[in-house]
């Protein structure tokens, strides 16, 4: 059993924002810079999208009633490997206790669209 999360504004990609499996595994797909109310893009630097991004995985995780504490892995995304250090920054705002942070990777990867500096995606378990 599979239950989609999605925002108001659908992906224009054939994907979903968010699936919840068996009740317990919530799978979020990579997030940019995004305003999914909008459906735009929010340029800025890497502080300002990384920001962005991770509320926007905060913000699937409340859809699923659950919290940054039950994401298990979590890949980052970095146009240019420079950024790592910026993005780690703001990253450890969002994940403070490395005693209960997730499992995560960072690979540089081409983005579709130029002005994406980073993105990111997350696994959760719920109780």
């Amino acid at each position: 059993m599979k239950k989609v999360i999605t925002a108001t504004t659908r992906p224009t990609a054939r994907y979903n924002n968010a699936v919840l499996a068996q009740g317990r595994f919530l799978f979020i797909a990579t997030q940019p810079s995004f305003d999914w109310k909008k459906g735009t893009f929010l340029n800025g630097d890497i502080y300002f999208q990384t920001q962005k991004a991770l509320e926007n995985v905060d913000y699937f995780l409340k859809q699923a009633n659950a919290s940054l504490q039950d994401v298990v892995k979590i890949g980052i995304f970095l146009a240019d490997l420079k950024d790592f250090n910026a993005m780690n920054s703001i990253y450890n705002n969002f994940f403070p206790d490395p005693e209960t942070a997730p499992v995560r990777f960072t690979l540089q990867t081409p983005f579709p669209d130029p002005r994406i500096k980073v993105e990111f995606e997350a696994i959760a378990v719920l109780d």
